[in-house]
Parts: C-alpha cells; sequence; structure tokens
C-alpha cells in the first residue's frame, strides 16, 4: 500500500457483525468523490461468516477495501483502545482519517465529499462530525444525543459536557491522531473516541454539520453496549476520566471533575472490598463534594423508590 497516495484513510473495526457488515462496506463503496480514498477494515478474528463476507468485497473492489485479518483476537489484549493503537501504528496515512465502526453505515454517496471539501476551505478545522440517525436492534436505550447535530462550532468542554458525536460521522486531520499518539497515560483509555475528538480540539477547530449521512445501529452485542464492558470500563473509569484531564487542558476543569467524583461513586458502589469502596467514596468527596451529595441523594431516593415498588 502507498502511503501517500491517499487522501482519506477509513477505519472500519468489527468482530462478530455478520448481520451487519454489508450495510458498511456498501456505503464505503457508493462514495462518489474527486479524491482516493482507502478502507482498511479490521477484522478481529471474527468467527460468524463476517471474515468471508470482507474477503468478498475486497475482491471485487480491490481499490477500496483493504482487508486486515487477524489471526489472534486483539480485543482480549487490551480492548477496543489496544485496536485503535493498533490502526494508529499501522495505518495512520493519507491527510484524512475517517472513522466507520462495522455496525454503523453510511447513507450518503457524498459524506465524505462534503466532509473533505469542508476541511480542505477551512485548513483551522482539524475535524468535522454529522447528524445521524439511531436504529435500535434492541430493547438498550441510547442516551447519545446525534440525532440534532447544529451547523456550528463546537469546542472542547461543549462536547464533554453534551457528548453528542457520532463516530460514524468524524473525519479528522491526520495531525490530530499524531497528537492522539503521544497521550500521557493512554494505558488508562477506556473509550477511544472521546480522547480522538479533544484530540481534534487540540490541533484545530472542530465543526458539526446538520445534515444525517450515517446509521448509528445500538445492538446489544454492540462495542458501546456490551454489558460486559461497561461493567469493566467502570471500575476504570475514575482513571480514564484522570487521564483526560491530564492530556486536555482545553475542557473546563469543573466538568471533568464533577464526572470524576460520580465515576467514584459509581464504582464505590460495585466494590467487593470495603476498604477500597470507603476509598473511592473519601476520594469522590475530596473531588466534588457537591456531586457526590448530589449522587448520594440520587442513590438514596432510588432504593426508597425500589423499597416501595417491593412493597406493592
Amino acid at each position: 500500500m502507498d502511503r501517500k497516495q491517499y487522501t482519506v484513510a477509513v477505519w472500519c473495526i468489527t468482530y462478530n457483525q455478520k448481520e451487519f457488515i454489508k450495510d458498511a462496506l456498501n456505503g464505503f463503496i457508493m462514495q462518489k468523490t474527486n479524491f482516493s480514498f482507502v478502507v482498511i477494515v479490521h477484522d478481529d478474528k471474527s468467527t460468524d461468516g463476517t471474515t468471508d463476507i470482507i474477503l468478498d468485497y475486497a475482491q471485487k473492489y480491490p481499490d477500496i477495501i483493504i482487508p486486515v485479518i487477524e489471526t489472534e483476537n486483539q480485543w482480549s489484549k487490551g480492548g477496543l483502545k489496544h485496536i485503535i493503537n493498533i490502526m494508529n501504528n499501522r495505518f495512520r496515512i493519507g491527510k484524512y482519517i475517517a472513522f466507520c465502526e462495522g455496525d454503523d453505515y453510511w447513507t450518503s454517496p457524498d459524506k465524505l465529499q462534503t466532509q473533505i471539501d469542508f476541511l480542505e476551505s477551512h485548513p483551522d478545522y482539524s475535524m468535522c462530525f454529522h447528524s445521524a440517525v439511531k436504529k435500535y436492534e434492541c430493547d438498550t436505550i441510547a442516551w447519545i444525543n446525534c440525532e440534532n447535530i447544529e451547523d456550528k462550532d463546537y469546542d472542547a468542554t461543549d462536547i464533554f459536557i453534551n457528548w453528542t458525536v457520532p463516530t460514524a460521522s468524524v473525519v479528522c486531520r491526520k495531525e490530530a491522531m499524531d497528537f492522539y499518539a503521544n497521550i500521557k497515560g493512554a494505558e488508562r483509555i477506556q473509550n477511544y473516541d472521546i480522547f480522538i475528538i479533544l484530540s481534534c480540539a487540540m490541533t484545530g477547530k472542530i465543526r458539526g454539520i446538520s445534515r444525517k449521512m450515517s446509521v448509528y445501529r445500538i445492538q446489544g452485542e454492540g462495542l458501546t453496549y456490551n454489558q460486559n464492558a461497561l461493567i469493566k470500563c467502570k471500575m476504570n473509569n475514575p482513571e480514564h476520566f484522570e487521564c483526560l484531564k491530564e492530556n486536555f487542558p482545553i475542557v473546563a476543569r469543573k466538568p471533568i471533575d464533577n464526572t470524576i467524583a460520580k465515576t467514584l461513586f459509581e464504582r464505590a458502589l460495585i466494590q467487593k472490598n470495603v476498604k477500597q469502596c470507603l476509598y473511592d467514596l473519601f476520594l469522590s468527596i475530596r473531588t466534588s463534594p457537591l456531586t457526590f451529595i448530589n449522587v448520594t441523594l440520587l442513590f438514596i431516593t432510588k432504593k426508597i423508590k425500589s423499597m416501595m415498588l417491593s412493597y406493592k
């Protein structure tokens, strides 16, 4: 692969998404652009037939689809952040990077062209993103408000407080991923997306686009809504946000401290060791006393309501 010939490198990561991967691949090959792009499809040793679909598309569209088929599952070695590091180390190519996980997909044939046109004509912007349609495949409720992105600039604090960025809508400059590659204490990262977006904010401005040009799929075994993964994240979230606080001074400190205090309280509730539970509660109080009071009252209120319902 000639690393200099592409304007855009699209990163698609997938694992056991046989029912969805064709939508993602079709969204890639339908793009109409006046520049070159390549799609790096990272398959994490799927066992359900996803790999065969990827290889079939790669054979039909060799100039677009580049398969990266793992012989050993990489998630087990460090989760999604480890896979992103693989992509960033090996495929940080071209001028721009676009993202689309294997269960999401693009719906507009001019999606890439629209975003690259904006970034090419606005060199002070490092990233743009757009609205997406939420598509539910299960009963999980997605809290992300990604359907009403406005045509405006978004700053780092706004993005942190009001997370609205669907991953499949993001196109950023390579320099943002250069910044991401040098984050201090990166082993503490749990969810890569917010760190990538804030890396973009550190290297330029961020623009929202109101057009809906992709689908954000919510399904039970997705990368975001896998319950086992969420429990693991809850245990590590305080360190995750401490890492964010240390690396992104452009985000206002108060909302980060509030989040750290909240995640410490949440971790305390699932600690098996009493001493660790008490220590997390202490850290939560010290980080943000008001947040600690608020989450404690909310917890007590929920418990009282639950008890009242059980007596009915």
